[in-house]
């Protein structure tokens, strides 16, 4: 496959445009579709970034899918998010498959879901027969008759699916669970919905799935190249799986699975035929465990001193930076219960319960070894710490372990195989350059493309850094009032939507609350009001509605249009300095002989900028304005990387000519 071909496809009157109406030939998809052709037919790695408006889905996914079904080869998809799973299979792979079809080409796709998310009918039978135990409430109990008459006739198993909601509860009793799974001994093996669907998955030529389940070792079917779109949260998403988070919460659940005093339920009443006094040796361990459990986590919280200030000026986290800080409390007893599951494993009286007891035999073990490991903290390249939660009703105490760098982790079990891996996202480069992603997931050796946006900035953007705002750093209260004045000006300026994006919660919340008393002729949405689907949907219908936001909003929401005219960066997006996760890191980095700011923090920072910036300028005939609030930008000697780094913009001076940018003739304006 070479340019030429790719040139045709996606040119004026090739395939993509008798597939879509209205399509719009763009060079730079074509320059991708050669690119990442090239990469999966000679086994090379690849990383391209495609800017806003490239079309980058079917940019990789055609060459993709033409090299699958010319050489019977098999593509995994990987995503960061279900919105844009959804959006392949619904929308861009049909427009391939209809490509594909012209030239002759069968071609098979199919989205492959997480385990929890398909319905295990042998424990929706088990949950059907232990109701009164397993549910005190009768909404529970009716809801499970309802799953028991819709599944007679249902085709899918899958939670999305469903046409009534399901209690998280009663879900997380009837869900596939792998540590449950009786594989070929199950009744139902033949009816399994996962399994039908792990056979189509089998049988297709791309495979859709979350980035999150392809590092969890799901049941993939073997595959010869992957594709990681959304490849700016690789390596996050790596280290949460080569990491942990252990509550005192997640150690109640476990022991009221297998017996809760409170209800008198769990497994210990469950089993058919346990050995003699077997019942009471585990309640009796399960009793020490919680005891244990609740002397350790206070131990803990007091040694760091999480308990010493007022819930309102507690710091909410500390590292753990010496093994041995409190004595192991829990380990005797979770030693005693695990050899009691494993006693009563012979005594199972059906493939069900042997899958249940091993499985809390699974949990106990993994529960003891995380704790071993974190009083442990002997890896030099892991952060430990310990967080407490107030903001819920009863205070959640974690132990937390995260990988600084999991460059070496990747380098070996992803780009060490033999397959070629395609990294790909609207941002990946910072300043032009994509060194610090290849450093980071550990990318030696790989082919890079870099292809701007085809969308004209210059006509359809102006951006607006106010003089004179206070220095974030030096002047943090009087910065904050600034940002607040901002804001309002910003809303008087602009008659669209507007974002107000910022890095922390305590800022939106206080920003949130000056602005009610301040912008009335508009309504305000704020992140956490209500789940995001809603609040964005919400948003779009108002037209002019004023969001504050911070985190996940940064990138992957689209809204276009007037709905959406100006995006405000409140702040410019550095991580914070001092929390355990980024103080190990930086001790780890510079005892590598890096610069932690220049070759970590302000690359991330610079990444996130764009993913900020990108939310406004989403098809040709939006048109809008980007408000930056850190005078940093400007001012500080690093502040050209982050306007270097997004594209051309018209430069307004102040607010009023923000205000008439929005208010041009309509001939000189896109939208």
């Amino acid at each position: 496959m070479g340019n030429a071909e790719f040139t045709e496809i996606f040119g004026a009157g090739g395939a993509v445009s008798r597939a879509i109406k209205g399509f719009e030939p763009r060079a730079q998809q074509a320059r991708m579709g050669a690119a990442v052709a090239h990469a999966v037919g000679e086994g090379e790695h690849l990383v391209v970034e495609a800017g806003t408006g490239v079309g980058k889905s079917l940019g990789y996914l055609i060459p993709a899918a033409l090299w699958a079904a010319r050489n019977q080869k098999k593509v995994i998809v990987a995503t960061h998010t279900k919105a844009l799973q959804a959006q392949l299979v619904k929308k861009d792979l049909p427009v391939v498959k209809a490509v594909l079809d012209e030239l002759g080409l069968p071609l098979s796709y199919f989205l492959l879901m997480g385990s929890s998310n398909y319905l295990c009918l042998s424990r929706l039978d088990r949950a059907g027969k232990q109701a009164p135990e397993l549910f005190d409430e009768d909404g529970i109990r009716a809801a499970l008759e309802q799953l028991q008459e819709w599944i007679q006739a249902a085709e899918s198993g899958n939670r999305a699916e469903l046409p009534f909601a399901v209690p998280h509860h009663l879900w997380a009793e009837v869900c596939r669970d792998s540590d449950l799974c009786l594989g070929k001994k199950c009744p139902h093996k033949t009816a399994c919905f996962h399994r039908k669907d792990v056979a189509r998955a089998a049988k297709a030529d791309i495979v859709v799935v979350n980035q999150h389940l392809f590092f969890a070792g799901m049941p993939l079917p073997a595959f010869n190249a992957v594709i990681f779109d959304e490849a700016h949260n690789l390596e996050e998403v790596a280290a949460a799986f080569l990491g942990f988070e252990l509550t005192d919460r997640k150690v109640k659940r476990f022991l009221d699975d297998v017996y809760s005093p409170k209800s008198n339920r769990g497994l210990a009443h469950r089993l058919s035929r346990p050995p003699a006094h077997w019942v009471d040796e585990v309640k009796g361990a399960v009793s020490e465990i919680k005891h244990a459990s609740k002397d350790f986590f206070y131990a803990l919280t007091e040694k760091l001193a999480l308990n010493d200030q007022p819930a309102k000026d507690r710091a909410k986290t500390r590292r753990l930076r010496e093994p041995g800080l409190v004595p192991n409390t829990m380990h005797a007893p979770l030693l005693e219960l695990s050899v009691l599951l494993s006693q009563a494993i012979p005594h199972s009286q059906s493939d069900m319960e042997e899958a249940e007891i091993k499985a809390c035999l699974k949990r106990c073990l993994e529960l003891a070894a995380h704790l071993n490991s974190f009083l442990e903290c002997k890896e030099e390249a892991c952060a430990y710490w310990v967080e407490v939660n107030d903001k819920k009703k009863k205070p959640e105490i974690s132990l937390n372990m995260s990988p600084v760098d999991v460059s070496e982790d990747l380098r070996k079990d992803l780009f060490g195989r033999n397959y070629p891996v395609v990294l790909t996202s609207a941002t990946l480069a910072v300043d032009g350059s994509f060194g610090m992603l290849k450093s980071r997931v550990g990318l030696d050796l790989c082919n890079e493309l870099l292809l701007d946006s085809p969308f004209d900035y210059t006509k359809q953007a102006g951006i607006l850094v106010p003089q004179e705002m206070p220095d974030p750093a030096a002047e943090a209260a009087a910065y904050e009032a600034a940002v607040i004045d901002a804001c309002v000006q910003t809303c008087g300026a602009v008659e669209g939507g507007i974002f107000l994006l910022f890095t922390s919660w305590a800022s939106l919340e206080r920003a949130a609350r000056a602005l009610a008393g301040r912008v009335s002729d508009r309504l305000l949405f704020k992140q956490g009001e209500q789940l995001p689907a809603k609040l964005i949907a919400d948003f779009k219908n108002a037209g002019n509605g004023v969001l504050l936001a911070t985190d996940t909003f940064w990138q992957g929401v689209d809204v276009p249009g007037q709905a959406l005219s100006c995006v405000v960066i409140c702040r410019l997006p550095f991580t914070s300095p001092d929390t355990p996760l980024e103080e190990t890191r930086q001790e780890w980095m510079t005892a590598k002989g890096q610069n932690f700011f220049v070759d970590y923090t302000l690359p991330k920072a610079v990444v996130k900028f764009r993913q900020g910036v990108g939310r406004l300028i989403r098809t040709k005939k939006d048109f809008g304005a980007i408000v930056i609030l850190d005078p940093r930008v400007q001012n500080a000697r690093y502040g050209g990387k982050f306007l270097r780094s997004i594209p051309r913009c018209a430069r307004l001076g102040d607010f009023k000519a923000l205000k008439t940018f929005f208010t041009r003739p309509i001939e000189a304006s896109p939208r």
